[in-house]
C-alpha cells in the first residue's frame, strides 16, 4: 500500500462477508491487500462459517478485523453487523462492500472514493464488472435498473462487450450486491440494509432505491473495475437461494412501486413468467421453476 491516491486521506472501510467461502475468501482479501489506497481498513463478517475460514484470515491476514456471527444472518443482516462494528470501532467516511467471491483492481477502492468525493450528494457508486480477469465481456457497467411496472431487475449492460461504450462516470438507478461504495452518511439517514430480506435477495437495490428517496444521488465510475465470480452463471442453480430470491421479489416490489405501478406488475406477471417458465425448460433448468412455485405458495 505505498502508492497514495489522490483522495487517500478520505478514511474508509471495506467489508467482506462470508460463510462457509473460505478459497474465495483468502483470494478476495489478496487482491485488497493490494490496493493502492492507504487509508483503508478491512473487516471480514463471517457468517458463521465452520470450514476454517475465521481461522485462515486470522493466520493469513493479521492487520485484517474479522467480525464473527455465531450462525449465519444472512446479506443483511451480515452486513448490518459491519456497519455496526465499524460505527463502534472506526471513524470512515465510506464503506465498501464487497463478497466474498469478487476480487478487486489494485486502484478500484481509490476510484470509488474519487468518485464519491465528486459532489456531497453521491450516497453510493457501483464499479465496472467482469466475471473474471481477461475477459471483455460485461457483468455490469451501469449498477441495475428496475421497471416498477413489470418488476424486472437487470445488470446493465450484461452480457455486451466492452468496447468503451460504458467508459462515462454516470447516474444510475441502483448498485449491484456483489461490490458498491456507500457513503456513511446514507445509513445515517435512511437505516441500514433491510433485515425482511434476509437470507438472500435485492437487498442491495432496496437500499439504492431508499437512498435515491432520501435525496443522495448513486453514481457509475468505469475507472472502478472488479471481478464477480458468483451470479446463477458461476454458482450454479442453488435452490434455497432462489426460493428466497423469488419470495423477496414480491416484497421488494410491492414496497417501490405506486398502486397503479403494483396493478400493472400484478397483470404483467402471468405472462411474463410463462415466457420465463419456458426459457428456463428450454435451457436445462426446470428444477428451477418448481423452486419458484414454492416460493411463490410461500407468500403471504
Amino acid at each position: 500500500m505505498s502508492i497514495k491516491t489522490s483522495c487517500g486521506s478520505t478514511p474508509a472501510a471495506i467489508v467482506v462477508l462470508n460463510h462457509n467461502g473460505q478459497k474465495l475468501l483468502i483470494e478476495c482479501l489478496r487482491s485488497i491487500m493490494a490496493t493502492t489506497y492507504e487509508v483503508l481498513q478491512t473487516v471480514v463478517v463471517d457468517n458463521g462459517s465452520n470450514d476454517g475460514s475465521v481461522e485462515a484470515v486470522e493466520c493469513l491476514f493479521p492487520a485484517v478485523n474479522v467480525v464473527c456471527n455465531s450462525y449465519n444472518m444472512g446479506v443483511a443482516g451480515g452486513r448490518n453487523t459491519g456497519i455496526e462494528w465499524i460505527n463502534a470501532n472506526l471513524v470512515v467516511e465510506y464503506i465498501i462492500f464487497i463478497d466474498n467471491d469478487t476480487q478487486v483492481e489494485p486502484d478500484t477502492v481509490g476510484a470509488l472514493i474519487e468518485a464519491a468525493n465528486r459532489h456531497p450528494g453521491i450516497g453510493m457508486v457501483a464499479p465496472k464488472a467482469f466475471r473474471k480477469r481477461g475477459e471483455r465481456m460485461l457483468l455490469s457497467a451501469g449498477g441495475m435498473h428496475f421497471n416498477p411496472y413489470t418488476g424486472t431487475l437487470r445488470d446493465v449492460a450484461s452480457g455486451e462487450y466492452d468496447t468503451g461504450q460504458y467508459d462515462q462516470m454516470r447516474e444510475i438507478q441502483a448498485c449491484p450486491g456483489f461490490a458498491f461504495l456507500v457513503r456513511t452518511a446514507v445509513f445515517g439517514k435512511i437505516g441500514g440494509f433491510d433485515d425482511n430480506f434476509n437470507p438472500y435477495g435485492w437487498e442491495d437495490v432496496d437500499l439504492s432505491l431508499r437512498a435515491i428517496k432520501a435525496g443522495f444521488r448513486i453514481v457509475y465510475t468505469p475507472r472502478a473495475v472488479v471481478y464477480h465470480a458468483g451470479g446463477r452463471l458461476g454458482r450454479g442453480v442453488i435452490s434455497i437461494y432462489e426460493r428466497h430470491k423469488a419470495k423477496n421479489m414480491f416484497y421488494f416490489i410491492r414496497r417501490h412501486t405506486t398502486p397503479w405501478q403494483w396493478l400493472c406488475f400484478l397483470y404483467l406477471m402471468p405472462f411474463r413468467a410463462l415466457v420465463r417458465i419456458i426459457k428456463e425448460v428450454l435451457t436445462g433448468n426446470a428444477r428451477i421453476v418448481l423452486t419458484w412455485l414454492l416460493a411463490v405458495r410461500k407468500i403471504k
